[in-house]
């Protein structure tokens, strides 16, 4: 898997690159939720890497980016992408960012208008952690860094999915890799999204077409916070998939494929 280093940090990257015969392709920038790598948008990638350049990262801590020095909160993490961007010489994305990636990147549209060219906001808020959750987090993530994920299950999987999704074949792979991630690193991630900052006052002067998905069944970031993000994002589509919870690009591919598919084509015809 690619690297680039930012200072003394490593930072895994994918990269499709241009595909055959279409050497103007608009690229497809995916950035992931806590507890995953770019690896979880890799249904969405076969289904666009035809038409599109497709580019994940695994933020810091997470999938195959190793732990780095201090803390990571999402200014940093919003810096990582750009920084990536540039290494590979791309002006202009579609950004599509999956709660935590959200954060960042709502944080790139406000920041960098001129580098996102549509944005997909998936399962994700402009507001700081509830007090509740917030410390729920940071309870799981002290009991992570000493036992690992496979004690958790039991907890960690309603938050992430949907009841009728926590069995599905996938979730052995998710947690396998889970296995295989840095706990000290993934710790710190968890931290880093349990303190984030809002980004309401950003989250206003983001003026690329957006396009809002969510999970019925969203228990981590439920519903009303993605109605929260169009009344405060000027030009947005929402959709609400049913059936799916926090991570609905792997609980309804199919759904989620085909509204992000739909949306894409409009803004890059």
């Amino acid at each position: 898997m690619p690297t680039f280093h930012r200072g003394h940090t490593t930072i895994a990257y994918t990269d499709t690159g241009v595909p055959e015969g279409r050497e103007d392709a608009p690229v497809v920038f995916f950035a992931h939720g806590l507890l995953f790598s770019g690896w979880m948008f890799h249904r969405q990638i076969e289904h666009l890497r035809a038409d599109y350049r497709c580019v994940t990262i695994d933020f810091r801590g997470q999938g195959n980016s190793p732990r780095a020095r201090g803390g990571y909160d999402m200014d940093t993490l919003a810096v990582d992408v750009a920084e990536l961007l540039r290494h590979l010489q791309i002006p202009v994305v579609n950004f599509v960012g999956l709660s935590m990636g959200g954060f960042v990147g709502m944080r790139l549209a406000a920041r960098q208008p001129e580098s996102v060219h549509t944005l997909t906001l998936m399962d994700t808020a402009a507001t700081a952690e509830e007090p509740a959750n917030r410390s729920k987090y940071k309870t799981l993530s002290k009991v992570y860094r000493l036992t690992g994920v496979r004690p958790l299950r039991a907890r960690v999987a309603p938050i992430m999915l949907a009841p009728g999704n926590i069995d599905a074949p996938w979730v052995e792979d998710w947690l396998a890799a889970l296995d295989r991630t840095d706990r000290a690193g993934l710790a710190k991630a968890i931290e880093s999204v349990a303190d984030r900052d809002p980004c309401e006052d950003e989250a206003v002067r983001i003026i690329a077409p957006t396009l809002i998905m969510v999970g019925a069944e969203d228990a981590a970031t439920p519903p009303s916070k993605s109605r929260r993000l169009e009344e405060l994002i000027a030009d947005t589509s929402f959709h609400e998939i049913p059936g799916a919870g926090h991570s609905p690009r792997m609980e309804r591919p199919d759904e989620v494929n085909a509204i992000l598919s739909a949306f894409l084509s409009e803004y890059n015809a």
